[in-house]
Formats: C-alpha cells, sequence, structure tokens
C-alpha cells in the first residue's frame, strides 16, 4: 500500500507485479527514492519539494529511461558485450531438451518436494514461479496421482522442456533488441570443447579492435538479417 502511496507511475507498476514479489517491491522504492534525491538536488523547481511531492509528479519517461546511472560505461570503461546465438534452432531446441533430462536425473522433483514441505516454496513468490519448480510442483501436486504414471510424467516432461524452450527463444530475443551487443554464432554440430574455444578466438579478436571499428562492427551485425557477425564459431 506505501509504494502505490507514492504516484501513479508506481501504483501501475505495482498492480501489475503478481502476489508478494518482495524483490521488486523493493526495487520499486530504491529507483523512486534514488530518482527524488537526484531531482531534488538537480532541478531548481523541485528544490523547495518534499520527496514526495516529487514522486507524486514523475512520469513514466523519467522513471524508466531503461539506462543504468553510474555503469562502468559511464565511469569510462571500454564495455563490450557478447551474446552466443546457436546457429541451428532445432540442435540448439535437442540441447536444451537434454538439459532438461539432466536436472531431472540430478533430482529436480526431489528438490522442489522437500523445499515445498518445509516452507521454502511460497505460493506466487518469484522463485515457485521459476521454471522448473513451476512445472514440478504440478507434477507433485497433480490429483488422482498414482505410482508410475507414465503418462503423467510424460506430460509434465514435455510442458517442462516446451517452458524451457520457449524461454530460450524469448532470451535470444531479447539480446537482439539490445543494440550493444554482438551476436557470436556458436555451430551446434561441433563438440562442446570446439565451440568454447571457437567462441572465445571470435571474442578475443572482437575485444582487440579499437573502440570505432567495435562500434561499427555492432552496426554492420545489426542490419545483418542473418542476426550473428559474419564469423562461425
Amino acid at each position: 500500500a506505501y509504494v502505490t502511496s507514492l504516484g501513479p507511475v508506481f501504483k501501475q507498476r505495482v498492480d501489475k507485479l503478481p502476489g508478494r514479489d518482495w524483490y521488486r517491491l523493493r526495487r520499486l522504492l530504491e529507483v523512486a527514492y534514488t530518482i527524488a534525491t537526484k531531482k531534488k538536488t538537480t532541478k531548481e523547481d523541485a528544490a523547495n519539494k518534499s520527496e514526495e511531492e516529487i514522486l507524486q509528479d514523475l512520469t513514466e519517461k523519467e522513471v524508466y529511461t531503461g539506462i543504468r546511472s553510474g555503469s562502468l560505461p559511464d565511469l569510462g570503461y571500454d564495455v563490450r558485450c557478447f551474446f552466443l546465438c546457436p546457429n541451428d534452432r532445432m540442435t540448439h531446441f535437442h540441447t536444451v531438451d537434454q538439459r532438461c533430462e539432466q536436472m531431472l536425473m540430478r533430482g529436480l522433483l526431489r528438490e522442489t518436494a522437500q523445499l515445498h514441505a518445509s516452507g521454502g516454496l511460497p505460493e506466487e513468490s518469484q522463485v515457485t514461479r521459476a521454471i522448473g519448480y513451476r512445472q514440478a510442483l504440478g507434477y507433485l501436486k497433480r490429483k488422482d496421482a498414482k505410482r508410475n504414471d507414465d503418462v503423467a510424467f510424460k506430460a509434465f516432461m514435455d510442458v517442462f522442456a516446451t517452458a524451457t524452450r520457449q524461454y530460450a527463444k524469448k532470451q535470444m530475443q531479447w539480446f537482439r533488441r539490445d543494440a550493444e551487443f554482438a551476436f557470436v554464432p556458436v555451430n551446434m554440430k561441433c563438440d562442446k570443447a570446439e565451440r568454447v574455444e571457437n567462441a572465445a578466438n571470435i571474442i578475443a579478436d572482437m575485444c582487440k579492435l579499437h573502440p570505432v571499428d567495435f562500434k561499427a562492427a555492432l552496426s554492420s551485425d545489426a542490419s545483418d538479417e542473418s542476426g550473428g557477425l559474419q564469423l562461425s564459431a
């Protein structure tokens, strides 16, 4: 209730939060008072206002600029970001499916059951909504549960793997929208050691470029429909 009273912008954000997401509520408060303090010391028209009055007048654009203040580039560092992008979607999805199977073999269901029994997975919490825990809880708490239920287990695996693949796809889409990232295509048909070595070599070469040349490579990367550097890892 306190965060919603800070102003319309913050009320809108709180209304979008599922359940008691304390982490994001805390971040909202941090953002709110950081901006209010900064505005109070840098804007003449805000000098005589209280922080609460300043917060009431803030706009969405002022609060959520998408830019972090005090970042490494702000401090003069040459920061270069890379994203390893699989060059074959189906092979990548197969790797994701294998990772899901490995998580199960390493005790995902047992871990989920123990956390739930000890109160470590409260409803509507951020961790409970995480991929893996969410699907495992649905499987463990299903109605009419019975031993050796192959149909239910297969359905659980399908839902778990699908959610993980969708998340991997969203990650790539998210990074593609960030012009600061250079995409390094990874040949999924190579073995893991070769993929790592090739990607590391490409990144090392890109880090040797002059900042101007690196920016030019980023621009070329963004205009390329294939969405990656013209190199293969």
